[in-house]
């Protein structure tokens, strides 16, 4: 299925729909709201990301930039989750938004100091290949080299905590290999496979990042020196929520969206069939992206009844994803670099990123 694109102009702000692999997006550029009143409305009680994301994209279409703008504007603006509605109707009344803007830019000030970049969905540097999430971060908080957000050519390597030795080498041997055809390596540093996969990715040269919770808060502890020597060798860590926020366990599955939809594929290694992998596995598929499972029985897998792999075999069986092995390396990479190619082609007709 081909991939298609059009431009057009409404209310002054250019939109851009495009189709990558049978999946239609609407991007619009041309108006934002600035960073700091976006992080207010963030603050605000019974406001989540969700509306957030909602009154960004009402921004660009309708050409607003500031909170004023927005209270001019705000009859027009659609929010469905009554809480939040409301919160933004007292906000908005009150429009006492200079002392949230303080405290706000006083935030952003803190985070630059220890390093951390914040990337605002719709903006220059926001990655093109996340815009096909059905929920996609109106936030990314960076610390480390923001460049390796352009780079579209880039696989998402996961797994189980609790790998075979097979495993590893299988992630190894991949993760070597498409290091020499240049992809960057994107997972989650957590124990088992993503740790091997963000150390094989270091191993062999090639840029790596990882997707966290929270990018000052490394967890586990255990990997804290992995993710210095990701920023060291020029890697990336990338998170949606701000420094300083707890981690709770409906976190780490929700960023796990966020490595597949970095990426131009999924690798998931090994995973049992209600693993947290399944999670990247699912979104993914949701943006029509391809999700590789090694060939189990041709990587000579001593049981293959074993719950390592018992979600890989399922995910085989359902035809949602497809068995490689070494030998399929040079056909995946092609595969890959033409869906590249897509988010550069989108990237390079919106003419604004």
């Amino acid at each position: 299925m081909g991939n298609q694109f059009s431009l057009c102009c409404f209310l002054g702000r250019i939109q851009l729909i495009c189709t990558i692999n049978g999946l239609k997006a609407v991007v619009f550029w041309g108006g934002d709201v600035n960073i700091v009143d976006a992080l207010v409305l963030k603050k605000l009680m019974s406001v989540g990301d969700e509306t957030v994301l909602s009154i960004l994209k009402f921004s660009a279409y309708s050409g607003v930039s500031t909170l004023e703008e927005l209270v001019h504007h705000s009859s027009n603006l659609k929010i469905s989750n009554v809480k939040s509605r409301a919160a933004l109707e007292s906000f908005f009344n009150a429009a006492n938004f200079q002392a949230l803007r303080d405290e706000v830019q006083a935030e952003i000030d803190s985070f630059k100091n220890k390093g951390v970049e914040i990337v605002l969905f719709g903006s220059k540097t926001y990655p093109i290949s996340l815009y096909n999430l059905p929920k996609p971060p109106p936030f990314l908080y960076c610390k480390g080299n923001l460049k390796l957000l352009e780079n579209r050519l880039s696989i998402a390597v996961v797994g189980t905590r609790e790998n075979t030795p097979k495993g590893e080498t299988i992630t190894i041997k991949t993760i070597q290999k498409f290091a020499t055809y240049g992809f960057t390596i994107v997972s989650g540093l957590a124990l088992g496979i993503d740790t091997i996969a963000h150390r094989a990715a270091l191993d062999a040269k090639t840029s790596t990042i990882s997707v966290l919770v929270d990018v000052e808060s490394i967890s586990p502890t255990s990997n804290r020196e992995l993710a210095q020597e990701i920023l060291d060798t020029d890697g990336l860590l990338v998170a949606e929520n701000a420094p300083g926020t707890k981690a709770i366990p409906a976190f780490f599955a929700k960023r796990d969206r966020i490595q597949a939809g970095l990426s131009t594929a999924v690798f998931a290694i090994e995973t049992s069939i209600d693993g947290g992998t399944m999670h990247a596995v699912k979104s993914a598929l949701s943006m029509e992206r391809p999700v590789f499972v090694p060939d189990a029985q041709k990587a000579k897998y001593p049981d293959l009844t074993i719950k390592a792999i018992s979600g890989t075999q399922h995910l085989v069986n359902e035809g949602k994803a497809i068995p490689y092995t070494s030998e399929s390396y040079e056909d995946i990479q092609l595969q890959l670099k033409d869906i590249a190619s897509s988010f550069r082609s989108l990237k390079s007709n919106g003419g604004l990123l």
